[in-house]
């Protein structure tokens, strides 16, 4: 039965060239839109290389304050002391792993070959050991640095860097100085899969935070340039741990003899909230509140459309109908067919649409990823396959697309089985 349906659909596409041409375009392009918004979410907060704990990481990004001088009203941003990002790991319970890594600096750095040639512009990060266990890492060669090498010169570099600097990725044993700073190479990282930047994980060569010219001199006043990643023992654990990390962060400045500035509140989000630049009391419901608007317009608008062709068609086609009826075929029989010509329609839209999408994705990555967020930088993101060919992120696409579209075609199928045998066959006349 299926098979004679879809004959008979098939037979109707090229029979009725406009209806099929307009159908399919209308889910062609719900079908890139919405796809255009999951990859975009995707990118920001799935699961991707070398970030693949996105959904149990909370970060401690550092805290607010203002004057302790009550007839100035100056509010401050800083980030942690070292030795206060020491005491909220060690204290905190429901940490699971942890890391401190020192803000990315406002300066260009240079790393340079043994042969002191030419040196190659760098984004260098400061981290702890930790590091290596919060992010997930494949080392092409050598290993991480331990707790036993942070104060020694050592440093992992990626791939990329290897090249550039010795045309090769097997250097470890070799040197690598930034600016005028000696170091030896122990490990070689894939580069992200994501591109050459993420937001937390893009440098080009990690070094310990111990040699870090800032951490040195960030000792003043209560001004630090550090943040800590923690991940939690579970995504559904990250509430716990902001809750904890938040008391630990205002016990610790809350006592602090500063006379400079009083403690207000921490710069604290899961990672999703960092991403998506919400505050910290946000839901997920705000935070993507202008994707669900964006995503609701490409996939509903298109759907009304195409249900008022479809009750026009079916208008048109009540004798036909009459005729079946009158032979004895069943609502369930003819419901069957118009599915079945909705869903072979819808199939061939979905394949148009997803084509389309990844040319709109690929060539247009810049735009598409600051679509809905123009304080993302286009430099931290590159589109990969990864990305584009996700089952999960397809099949949901298209269970949305094919929900929308039968239901498009239902509704009126249904109000035209309900018209009389009679009153059907008489539109023949």
């Amino acid at each position: 039965m299926i098979k004679q349906h879809l004959r008979q659909a098939w037979t109707m596409m090229k029979q009725q060239k406009l209806f099929t041409s307009i159908y399919i375009t209308g889910t062609a392009i719900s079908i890139a839109m919405a796809m255009t918004i999951f990859v975009v979410l995707y990118i920001k907060l799935g699961p991707l290389y070398p970030e693949e704990n996105r959904d149990r990481m909370v970060i401690l990004d550092g805290v607010y304050m203002h004057s302790s001088d009550t007839t100035r009203k100056y509010s401050y941003s800083f980030g942690l002391l070292f030795q206060d990002a020491e005491k909220v790991i060690k204290e905190s319970k429901y940490i699971k792993e942890a890391c401190i890594k020192e803000e990315a600096s406002n300066y260009s750095h240079y790393a340079f070959p043994e042969d002191g040639k030419k040196g190659i512009e760098i984004e260098p990060a400061y981290v702890d050991n930790g590091f290596w266990r919060v992010f997930n890492f494949n080392f092409l060669h050598g290993r991480p640095f331990t707790e036993a090498d942070e104060h020694n010169p050592v440093a992992v570099i990626t791939a990329s860097l290897a090249e550039k600097l010795y045309a090769s990725t097997d250097v470890v044993g070799r040197e690598v100085y930034i600016d005028s700073m000696r170091y030896d190479i122990i490990g070689v990282v894939e580069n992200p899969r994501t591109g050459n930047r993420t937001p937390f994980t893009g440098e080009d060569i990690f070094t310990s935070i111990h040699y870090s010219r800032i951490h040195k001199d960030s000792r003043m006043m209560m001004r630090g340039y550090c943040r800590i990643f923690m991940l939690a023992e579970s995504s559904a654990k990250t509430g716990l741990l902001q809750k904890e990390v938040e008391g630990l962060v205002t016990r610790i400045y809350k006592n602090s003899d500063s006379k400079f500035f009083v403690f207000d509140r921490c710069r604290l989000w899961k990672y999703w909230q960092a991403i998506l630049h919400v505050q910290g009391d946000s839901n997920w419901l705000d935070a993507i509140q202008k994707y669900l608007y964006a995503l609701l317009a490409f996939l509903f608008i298109p759907a009304l459309n195409l249900s008022g062709m479809i009750a026009s068609r079916m208008n048109s086609r009540l004798s036909e109908i009459g005729v079946r009826k009158s032979y004895g075929a069943t609502t369930r029989q003819i419901i069957s067919q118009v599915l079945c010509e909705n869903l072979l329609l819808t199939l061939v839209g979905a394949t148009v649409g997803l084509i389309f999408s990844y040319i709109v994705v690929c060539k247009n990555s810049g735009w598409v990823i600051t679509l809905f967020d123009k304080r993302t930088s286009i430099e931290e993101y590159a589109i990969s396959s990864e990305m584009l060919f996700n089952p999960t992120l397809i099949a949901t696409v298209l269970l949305l697309i094919m929900l929308l579209n039968v239901s498009s075609a239902l509704v009126p199928t249904i109000f035209a089985l309900r018209k009389n045998i009679i009153e059907s066959l008489y539109r023949k006349r």
